[in-house]
């Protein structure tokens, strides 16, 4: 039977070449890349950068009235306390959105009364269900 033994520690590549005792270890040339081999702009096109460098919302908790720490977007508002519309103010723009088929889906007000009914039906049957699990314990 064969023993097993461990790989020599010069068989792996070292971090730095030793160097004579009282001298400084010699370093391996550098491959121009940052580590993990990221350099350059992100995918997306922007610029790399610390993104903790960079502004915050700011806008205060109604529950805890700490500030917002989320980065803001290029017009300076956060994603999620300003969106990117306030909706149309000229003239011209509101006659746009008067002319635009803004309604879709099943969000009128026959529906809203049958999804009503149907919550109802839901609450109700669930209401039961309950009743017959407890009902044992019920008294008489």
């Amino acid at each position: 039977m064969t023993s097993i033994t461990a790989a020599s520690p010069t068989a792996a590549v070292p971090d730095a070449i030793d160097a004579l005792p009282g001298q400084a270890p010699l370093q391996q040339p550098a491959t121009g890349l940052r580590q993990g081999g990221r350099d350059g702009p992100l995918r997306s096109g922007n610029p790399r950068g610390n993104p903790n460098l960079a502004p915050r919302c700011g806008a205060k908790a109604r529950r805890t009235g700490c500030a917002c720490r989320a980065p803001v977007m290029a017009n300076g508002r956060c994603r999620l306390h300003g969106g990117k519309s306030t909706g149309a103010r000229t003239p011209k723009g509101l006659a746009s959105l008067a002319r635009a088929h803004t309604k879709h889906g099943n969000h009128g007000a026959a529906a809203r009364v049958e999804h009503r009914a149907e919550r109802t039906v839901i609450i109700r049957y669930r209401v039961m269900a309950a009743a017959m699990r407890l009902r044992p314990y019920l008294p008489r």
